[in-house]
């Protein structure tokens, strides 16, 4: 499953309405910690076979757009990070070594 990337605010309005989950990453690419945590949710199983909406977010080149993620959902920026929005509900985040696929898989399963 490749990556959707997240570069416009626009973007952000669909995750409001539409009935399908929304995970984004949000990624460093200047950060060695950011780097070996994408390598490791893009190993996962849920990333792997799911045709989930996957979202990759470079904080560095869209810090106003991971602006308004935190600020809407009211949640500290941090990178790397993981956010999983349902119907314009923040239903989990995580960040750094917290990031587990299959916590994410978990809270994914409970919409269906």
């Amino acid at each position: 499953m490749p990556w959707t990337p997240l570069s416009s605010k626009e973007t952000l309005a669909g995750f409001f309405t539409e009935n399908a989950p929304h995970i984004i990453f949000k990624h460093s690419p200047r950060c060695g910690i950011s780097a070996m945590v994408l390598r490791r949710f893009e190993r996962s199983n849920i990333f792997k076979n799911s045709n989930e909406n996957f979202w990759l977010l470079h904080v560095i080149e869209n810090r106003e757009i991971s602006n308004a993620l935190a600020t809407d959902f009211n949640v500290r920026h941090e990178s790397p990070q993981v956010l999983v929005i349902y119907q314009g509900e923040l239903l989990h985040h995580s960040a750094h070594s917290e990031i587990d696929a299959n916590q994410i898989e978990t809270v994914i399963n409970g919409l269906k």
